[in-house]
């Protein structure tokens, strides 16, 4: 078995179901066992079954496995956390916490869920998308300003 052999019929994750370009497999892999410390940035899905000390910034899906462990904040189009964190997580879409989570940190994202039996330590900010282009309203339609004068 080569070290850096890439099976593109092994999904990298069972959560993680393709990365941007489309293509299973198409993420990094932190392995269970493997520290990485500093800034991890890129274009594509990351798995963490390891430990992460520092920030995560990627405009894909992260994924913090049972078995992972981050310190630090997260930044992505999509986080899901099945292990511990300690920090702030940012959604660009959504944030998912699993019932074996630990979370110690404030969630801002558009829709957030967070499974019964989770631990979580902060607050939830859920707020439109920044990128969207239009407000919308509780009930999910597009929100009309009020009417009148404005006072600037």
């Amino acid at each position: 078995m080569a070290l850096f052999r890439r099976d593109s019929a092994a999904p990298v994750h069972s959560n993680v179901s393709a990365g941007p370009s489309g293509e299973p497999g198409g993420g990094t892999r932190i392995a269970s066992g493997a520290k990485i410390e500093g800034k991890i940035t890129g274009a594509v899905d990351l798995v963490i079954d390891g430990e992460v000390v520092g920030e995560i910034a990627v405009p894909a899906v992260v994924v913090v496995g049972g078995e992972g462990r981050v310190t630090g904040p997260i930044s992505a189009r999509i986080v899901r956390v099945a292990g511990k964190v300690v920090g702030d997580l940012r959604g660009a879409e959504r944030v998912e916490i699993a019932a074996t989570a630990n979370l110690e940190g404030d969630i801002a994202a558009p829709r957030v869920t967070i499974a019964e039996g989770a631990f979580f330590k902060g607050r939830v900010e859920m707020k439109e998308n920044p990128q969207s282009s239009t407000t919308r309203a509780r009930d999910g339609r597009p929100a009309t300003p009020p009417e009148g004068p404005r006072n600037g």
